[in-house]
């Protein structure tokens, strides 16, 4: 009997095991709890600081959009990005007559590869002339493109200034020389650009009309044909508005309404113009104080005046 009541009751050290087993037990739970209240504490900071932060760069994106729609440079250049889209298909449908003209081939309208690999030489000829042109255009583009920019950098469109060929000279005092060469070269290039791709357009048009006309399908290939021909003239036409001009009047060959830059950019200024235009400014302020003192001295020499007589 001693024995077994001896295995019974337990001894105080397996008590005190138990004890500190629980105790650690009860530390392992409170510690998981702890990691797992510190994480969702983390996950949730981090997902107030990114909303934070993407509700800060939204605000961020609204302001940069409504600085840069108050800025002449940078709405002139998304309007010159979108029109040149337009002019580059234009450019393609016009020069490419051989390829986008409706034609006839035996009994059935000729595909696009039929109308390029034709074995006539006249057809062979004209595709070149085709090719030849729309390159040319392209080239144009390119320099119409140059030359905006630079009268976009250092140029502005000023409607409390004068436009004439005079006053814009003027005005071009304050740029300096590289930058004032860089404008008339530009608008030098342009026009001559023009006379060029223009002459090989009028080449093009009148031999793709032989080759087309010898493939005629129906009223189609003169509708698309003149079209064409049209959107490639409206744009000859407009390049010559822009270009025969005196040498101090540049017209924009994006913008619409024929916007023309007429003054410097402030950017721009030459730093001595900056001087001299604060040097007028002081001068100016200097005299409407003077003005004011002398005022004011009369002012007090008549009033000094007044009660003497009063005297």
């Amino acid at each position: 009997m001693p024995n077994t009541m001896s295995k019974m009751i337990p001894d105080d050290t397996d008590i005190n095991d138990d004890v500190i087993r629980n105790e650690e037990v009860v530390n392992i739970e409170l510690t998981t709890d702890n990691n797992l209240n510190n994480e969702n504490n983390l996950n949730n900071e981090n997902k107030d600081s990114m909303f934070k932060n993407m509700f800060f760069s939204y605000e961020q994106l609204l302001k940069y959009i409504k600085e840069k729609q108050n800025d002449q440079d940078f709405m002139q250049r998304v309007n010159v990005a979108s029109t040149l889209l337009f002019e580059i298909y234009r450019v393609l449908m016009g020069a490419l007559l051989m390829v986008f003209v409706p034609q006839k081939c035996g009994e059935h309208v000729c595909s696009m590869n039929e109308n390029i690999n034709r074995d006539e030489i006249l057809s062979k000829a004209a595709f070149g002339i085709n090719i030849i042109t729309f390159f040319s255009f392209l080239s144009m583009y390119f320099i119409e493109t140059k030359r905006e920019n630079k009268l976009i950098n250092y140029l502005d469109v000023n409607r409390f200034t004068p436009v004439d060929n005079e006053s814009v000279g003027n005005a071009l005092t304050k740029l300096a020389d590289d930058k004032k060469n860089k404008i008339w070269n530009y608008d030098y290039y342009y026009q001559k650009s023009g006379l060029i791709s223009t002459s090989i357009f009028g080449v093009n048009a009148v031999v793709s009309s032989i080759v087309i006309y010898n493939h005629y399908l129906d009223s189609k290939t003169i509708t698309v044909y003149l079209t064409n021909i049209l959107f490639m003239g409206l744009k000859v036409m407009d390049v010559f508005d822009t270009v025969n001009t005196k040498k101090n009047v540049f017209y924009s060959a994006y913008l619409k309404n024929k916007v023309q830059f007429n003054d410097v950019d402030p950017d721009k200024i030459i730093k001595n113009e900056k001087k001299n235009d604060e040097e007028k400014n002081d001068e100016e302020k200097n005299d409407e104080e003077k003005n004011d003192e002398e005022k004011n001295d009369e002012e007090k020499n008549d009033e000094e005046k007044d009660d003497e007589n009063k005297i």
